[in-house]
């Protein structure tokens, strides 16, 4: 059975119509029959949430779709059937049952669906998917929020993320919700979503961490709240613990209680991620980002971030937008 069949937003052999109508709901873009025509058939099942939206879309013929930057939403795509060749920024590969993709919103990106490929989508809002990040973590967003494109559904917590999703799905087909289904729907979405910013690599997963379990002192949290606010002054334990409103040892012993360093090894920690960061999502060169965060000599600066992430800063900066993967080219 198709999934959200019950949901059916419009079928079409026409490429014209079918272009416009799959842009209403996401974004404008280009769409080419690249194959056999004769097989040509969209089908575009939706149903809106309150962050996300569930979608299924299935073309026939090979296709190329083209939108560039999608701008205001993340979409997640999930082979059912078939393959597609996915480029999202710097990053290409095939996805198929057991890979799914997700293509950043500040990133540009440009697909092949092969014939007889069908996917799941859920489009998630940039806004409410930031929000809840800064949520979780405490802390603003400095810049792009950026996943590793690539889904590998072999990893035992995307294993987990996708029987959610697709719990999501089933309970969409339903014919006759509960009156309390929009909560719960809500609660799900949300669940959802964490659990996508817990699991799948991004850029601010290393600001996850050192989210401690349970309420933290008030002195410890002003403590941070003053790192992060000050993180590229010249700021020593002395500041810090006055704006925690503590002596310095007591501030030296909640952090050694609560994280196992001190209060300057959470700057330089917190210097170190602000500068991977910046390395990931900005084309700023590994000087200037030393810089930026404070580190004069480059020898430590290197030493110190390849202890912290096991790489140099040249390699984070050379693979940006990578994560680590190989990039083959998509014909």
């Amino acid at each position: 059975m198709v999934p959200l069949s019950n949901h059916v937003l419009f079928q079409s052999s026409d490429l014209d119509y079918a272009r416009e109508r799959v842009a209403q709901k996401f974004c404008d873009h280009r769409l080419d029959i690249i194959g056999d025509r004769s097989a040509f058939r969209v089908t575009h099942n939706y149903v809106p949430g309150e962050m996300i939206s569930l979608n299924y879309i299935s073309y026939g013929a090979d296709v190329l779709i083209d939108p560039g930057e999608l701008g205001d939403f993340y979409l997640i795509q999930m082979p059912i059937a078939g393959t597609a060749t996915i480029r999202n920024g710097t990053r290409e590969f095939l996805t198929n049952r057991n890979v799914a993709s997700v293509l950043n919103a500040d990133l540009a990106t440009r697909m092949k669906w092969w014939q007889g490929c069908a996917q799941l989508h859920i489009q998630v809002r940039k806004a409410p998917l930031h929000a809840l990040a800064m949520r979780l973590l405490d802390r603003d967003i400095p810049g792009p929020l950026i996943f590793d494109p690539l889904i590998d559904f072999s990893r035992p917590e995307m294993q987990a993320w996708r029987r959610l999703a697709n719990s999501l799905f089933h309970a969409a087909d339903m014919k006759a919700p509960s009156p309390a289904a929009g909560i719960r729907q809500a609660m799900h979405e949300q669940h959802l979503l964490e659990l996508f910013l817990r699991s799948q690599p991004n850029n601010m997963s290393l600001f996850f961490d050192d989210r401690r379990q349970g309420a933290a002192p008030r002195h410890l949290k002003r403590a941070e709240e003053f790192i992060r606010a000050n993180v590229a002054s010249s700021i020593g334990l002395l500041e810090i613990a006055e704006a925690a409103g503590v002596a310095p040892r007591t501030l030296q012993l909640a952090y050694r209680n609560a994280f196992g360093f001190s209060p300057m090894r959470a700057l330089t920690r917190e210097r170190m991620r602000r500068a991977r960061f910046d390395l990931v999502a900005s084309d700023a060169t590994v000087t200037d980002v030393a810089l930026k965060w404070g580190f004069t000599h480059f020898g430590r600066f290197a030493a110190e971030y390849r202890h912290e992430f096991g790489e140099l800063p040249r390699e984070t900066r050379r693979t940006r937008h990578d994560f680590g993967h190989a990039r083959p080219e998509m014909g």
